[in-house]
């Protein structure tokens, strides 16, 4: 069951419930995952918010529990239109040629300044929207 994770410590709390389920102790966690057992209990308490990354990934895989994440600001999709893509990224993964929207396939530039150039304006693109999605929204 899929469920989202909108406290912040959210995922202590779902560490613990699925270490109580299975029937681990803090010990037997720790042993485990190469990490203390004063780690587990702090962070589990909300006592230590600053474990790492990684660390919280591995332990929260020891007692089963995944994590999916997603933009929550994003609306999503309804199914046709995810399997619709789908279906275009698999016909260009076989080599078809696959258009995600209606346009005439670009001339490639015929000499080596057209061609740097192009690649300085995509490099500039590409540049300008990470940044963009780097901003905050508004």
């Amino acid at each position: 069951m899929s469920r989202p994770l909108t406290r912040p410590d959210a995922l202590a709390t779902e560490l613990r419930n699925a270490r109580r389920q299975r029937g681990l102790s803090i010990a037997t966690l720790a042993a485990s995952a190469s990490v203390s057992p004063r780690l587990i209990s702090e962070f589990e308490q909300g006592k230590r918010p600053n474990v790492s990354l990684e660390t919280a990934l591995r332990l929260l895989t020891l007692v089963g529990v995944s994590l999916h994440l997603h933009d929550a600001d994003e609306p999503t999709d309804s199914a046709p239109a995810r399997a619709e893509r789908a279906a275009r990224r698999r016909n260009s993964w076989t080599g078809t040629l696959s258009a995600l929207h209606a346009q005439a396939a670009p001339e490639a530039p015929s000499s080596a300044a057209a061609r740097l150039r192009a690649v300085a304006n995509a490099s500039a693109l590409a540049t300008a929207l990470q940044r963009a999605a780097r901003s905050p929204r508004r």
